[in-house]
């Protein structure tokens, strides 16, 4: 059976733009008009090329999960292998132990219980006496 209609506009280097917007935090309707082409176009590519719609997830799910991982251990604390070479030229390995890192730990807190941890500057005072705010006028400097 021969397809009818229009060609697609799609092409094969379209993946590696797609995981790149996708890093970068675009929704779909902000890449299809990055791609200059219709949102119904845009998830017709998903659907008729897989490696378009891998691309996007690697791009979206998996990048998210990766940076995730990678915040949760720098917020308790991590252990890391490194290589380094010896004044005889040998390769060695070696293991560093990293601090937990508050910021992060506070980050990944205020963004997974934000009503407990986040910092929006909102604050609330509760007192049971009456509030009374008084004004001043700013004084005129001294000439």
């Amino acid at each position: 059976m021969k397809k009818t209609g229009r060609p697609t506009d799609y092409k094969p280097e379209y993946d590696e733009r797609a995981f790149n917007l996708a890093l970068l935090g675009l929704n779909d309707v902000q890449m299809s008009a990055a791609f200059e082409t219709s949102e119904k176009t845009f998830n017709e590519w998903k659907k008729q090329h897989p490696s378009f719609l891998q691309s996007l997830t690697r791009g979206k799910e998996d990048a998210d999960a990766k940076v995730a991982r990678s915040m949760y251990e720098r917020a308790l604390g991590v252990t890391i292998v490194e290589e380094a070479v010896t004044k005889d030229g040998e390769v060695v390995k070696l293991r560093k132990q990293l601090p937990s890192d508050t910021a992060a730990a506070k980050h990944w807190l205020a963004n997974r219980q934000r009503g407990r941890w986040s910092n929006n500057g909102e604050n609330t005072i509760t007192t049971t006496e009456p509030l009374v705010i008084i004004r001043t006028e700013p004084s005129k400097p001294a000439e």
